[in-house]
């Protein structure tokens, strides 16, 4: 009996680690198909979208195999080694121009390192609510890809001409990532810019991109755009005044003027905003919305053009003026927002929020933001005021 119990563990623990050899051995070639496959792939970088008379155009930023085994050869002199190729095709949709781009590729063709959306303007106006179903039904693209606006043709900012050896849509994504640590309201990632169209507000602000004179890339300015396609551009000039309505900004400067009564004449102050932070109070909902603009910014002062130390007096004239300052950029953005139709800072979304538990409230709510009536809360914190007190050209200044 001893013995066949041992004849029954033994065939036992031969059956399992037969089974366990097997498991072993699958996953081996599994994981040797999926190396060798990735040999075979057209690696994505970016996508461009325009449009066409009968549908759109599809662009496709793609890593160049041919770069890179160039590069591992040492070996020069064809016109393929550029880092990256563009291909395109046109379809009545989206999924039939991408049908068409794969049929030019002799690999398949892999989206999930898509790291840029380029939009023309002219695409978003004539269909966006079907391109955004089309990206967001795609089951290879993430909802970290970046989105991005062009005035002109999307496939002409991809297939731009640039002295780094990279990816166009990587240089543009690089571009808007360091713009975006600065003001945040760039950071356009698919994710948050769908979720801002989903809201009553029906509002995103997404990066504009151009290219410069030598046709390299650039970031141009910024977009606010609704669902339903309409859009207004946000210059260079006003960027901070939209990013300081639309929430953080980081490592940013501004110029202010200080009245006469500072000094011998008006004179100008460079403001170097380390952090700044604004959030909406809603007051009242109705019947006319009046929101408290919460505004907090901690900075230091860079330039100090007036001939004198700064005094007691001279540095509240100085916080007055900042608080001016602001105040007027932020009436500034208000004004782009209205005379646009566009809700761009969410306050439909926040006065919705309240005026939702009333039903007749909510229905005359529609357009309430429009009429909101603005309460400013404005305090600068500015560090550091002994660095400018005590320049080597200050007329009080003790020199050696």
């Amino acid at each position: 009996m001893r013995s066949k119990r041992m004849l029954d563990r033994w065939r036992n623990e031969r059956q399992g680690l037969t089974l366990g050899t097997m498991l072993l051995l699958v996953a081996g070639m599994v994981t040797a198909c999926d190396y060798n496959d990735v040999d075979h792939l057209y690696i994505s970088t970016g996508i461009g979208i325009d449009k066409v008379t009968d549908g759109i155009r599809v662009s496709v930023d793609i890593i160049n195999p041919e770069a890179s085994q160039s590069a591992q050869s040492d070996v020069g002199g064809s016109e393929n080694q550029g880092p990256d190729r563009v291909v395109s095709a046109e379809g009545q949709t989206f999924e039939m121009a991408f049908s068409r781009i794969q049929s030019q590729l002799a690999h398949s063709l892999y989206l999930p390192h898509t790291a840029v959306v380029v939009f023309s303007k002219g695409a978003i106006a004539s269909d966006l609510n079907n391109l955004v179903d089309a990206l967001e039904r795609n089951r290879q693209l993430r909802r970290s890809q970046l989105w991005v606006i062009t005035p002109g043709n999307a496939e002409d900012i991809l297939t731009t001409r640039r002295t780094v050896h990279q990816p166009t849509a990587l240089v543009i994504r690089d571009l808007v990532d360091e713009a975006s640590r600065r003001y945040t309201c760039l950071a356009s990632d698919e994710l948050h810019v769908v979720k801002r169209m989903l809201s009553p507000s029906s509002a995103a602000s997404i990066a504009e991109v151009n290219r410069d004179r030598e046709g390299n890339p650039t970031l141009s300015g910024m977009v606010l755009i609704t669902s339903q396609g309409d859009m207004r551009r946000v210059s260079q000039a006003q960027i901070l005044d939209a990013s300081w309505m639309l929430g953080r900004t980081f490592d940013v400067r501004e110029l202010v003027r200080l009245p006469s009564g500072a000094s011998q004449s008006p004179a100008t102050v460079t403001v170097h905003w380390l952090r700044t932070s604004t959030r909406f109070k809603l007051i009242r909902a109705t019947p006319t919305p009046v929101i408290q603009v919460i505004w907090r910014g901690t900075g230091e002062i860079e330039r100090w053009t007036v001939p004198t130390t700064i005094t007691s007096q001279e540095f509240d004239l100085l916080e007055q003026a900042i608080q001016r300052d602001v105040e007027q950029r932020l009436l500034r953005a208000w004004k782009i927002s209205t005379t646009s139709d566009i809700d761009a800072y969410g306050v439909q979304t926040l006065i919705d929020g309240v005026a939702s538990h009333d039903i007749q409230n909510h229905r005359n709510s529609t357009d309430a933001w429009k009429r909101t009536t603005w309460v400013f809360d404005i305090r600068p914190q500015i560090l550091h005021t002994e660095l400018v007190s005590q320049t080597p050209l200050g007329s009080n200044s003790n020199h050696s």
